[in-house]
């Protein structure tokens, strides 16, 4: 069995009144953004590389800092854009779950990262193409590896339109 591999974003944040917010919103993993993993290490996810689990969003579940054992919540809706892999995740109301939301509130967590496993990639210039790609998990983490190139862009309360502008420009930074 191939090994659960993991990328953090640094992400930014927007909360929005209403509701019980309770929902996150935001680019999970940003394509075409060539990065430094490692010594040994430049990759870049390409679009189409979590096609399928697009399809079976409610399968992918919320974590905190990566730990099996600290669910906070659950992707109610996965979408592949031309950004990156675009996320809607419900916030268990938990103990947990409500701090996760102070924290993300505060600024003090603005960073997703994903687990996942390669399926198939291309080498190319020394850069290693992630093609395909089986999503495991996303989670909230202190730190990320990919600058602004995926972001937190909404809490809120019930599912609407996502915030394109917000996403527009994180893609821009990412692009300059």
């Amino acid at each position: 069995m191939t090994e659960l591999e993991r990328r953090n974003y640094d992400a930014t944040l927007e909360v929005r009144a209403g509701g019980d917010g309770r929902t996150v919103a935001g680019i999970a993993v940003p394509y075409d953004v060539e990065q430094r993993i490692g010594p040994n290490l430049v990759e870049v996810f390409r679009r189409g590389a979590f096609e399928a689990v697009a399809r079976n969003a409610h399968r992918v579940k919320m974590l905190f800092q990566h730990k099996a054992d600290a669910p906070i919540g659950r992707a109610i809706m996965l979408e592949e854009r031309d950004g990156g892999l675009y996320g809607e995740f419900r916030i268990s109301k938990t103990e947990a779950g409500d701090e996760a939301l102070e924290l993300i509130r505060d600024g003090v967590l603005s960073n997703l990262s994903v687990g996942f496993q390669p399926l198939r990639d291309e080498k190319r210039n020394g850069v290693v193409n992630r093609m395909k790609a089986h999503l495991a998990e996303v989670s909230l983490v202190t730190f990320g590896a990919y600058g602004d190139a995926a972001a937190i862009t909404a809490v809120r309360s019930e599912i609407e339109k996502p915030n394109l502008a917000a996403i527009a420009e994180v893609v821009a930074r990412v692009k300059r």
